[in-house]
């Protein structure tokens, strides 16, 4: 499999995976009906505006994942906030997104959450922040560790002391996946609830690697 920087033809492939696993790496549906304003908030500023810190692994011509990020948290909240967010909430309009019944649920059960959260980690230490997705197929082939070692190599080179990622605290796979890339545990914070379960907080686990 071929590990390579990201380009803008897999733009596609990108916001599929992503998707396709959003869900402790099963499909989105579960919480969010629409996959095109999903796939805005979270990938958009990496494809569209920060594409030089993705890459991407591929076989006979198919994206099989993907690894992205950014090296400034702070500047990705600024752009999250003035660009991104508003941006992507005009789609929902448009779309009609925010007025489905799954939205409209999604929201209302993890508004107050959302509000009062705070992320559990010192921007001083780690300032950078990554994700990473793999299809089914490519999983537990060592394609993830190699995504891992090109972000990391691209981040120590250009001084970054160190990355943060939020891991699913139900997601045992992908905690196991980041312990065995160097990361340790620095926090644990709420990340939603689903509107069929919403008595059950899904909790994030924090992960910090100094480079």
């Amino acid at each position: 499999m071929n590990v390579r920087p990201y380009e803008p033809r897999d733009r596609p492939a990108v916001r599929e995976i992503c998707c396709d696993t959003a869900d402790g790496g099963r499909p989105v549906e579960r919480f969010f009906a629409d996959r095109e304003v999903f796939a805005d908030l979270i990938t958009r500023y990496y494809t569209d505006l920060a594409p030089e810190t993705t890459w991407v692994a591929e076989e006979a011509g198919q994206v099989m994942g993907y690894v992205t990020g950014c090296f400034d948290s702070r500047r990705f909240a600024r752009a999250m906030a003035w660009r991104i967010v508003p941006a992507t909430l005009l789609k929902a309009l448009g779309r009609g997104t925010l007025w489905h019944l799954q939205t409209r649920q999604f929201v209302r059960v993890n508004l107050r959450d959302w509000l009062r959260g705070r992320q559990p980690v010192d921007l001083r230490d780690y300032p950078g922040h990554v994700h990473i997705n793999l299809r089914v197929a490519a999983r537990g082939l060592g394609v993830g560790e190699r995504l891992m070692e090109e972000f990391l190599r691209q981040a120590k080179a250009t001084g970054v002391p160190g990355i943060h990622a939020n891991v699913s605290e139900a997601n045992a796979g992908g905690r196991k996946f980041f312990e065995k890339c160097g990361f340790v545990p620095l926090g644990r914070t709420g990340r939603f609830r689903f509107p069929d379960a919403p008595e059950q907080p899904i909790f994030t686990m924090v992960y910090g690697k100094r480079l």
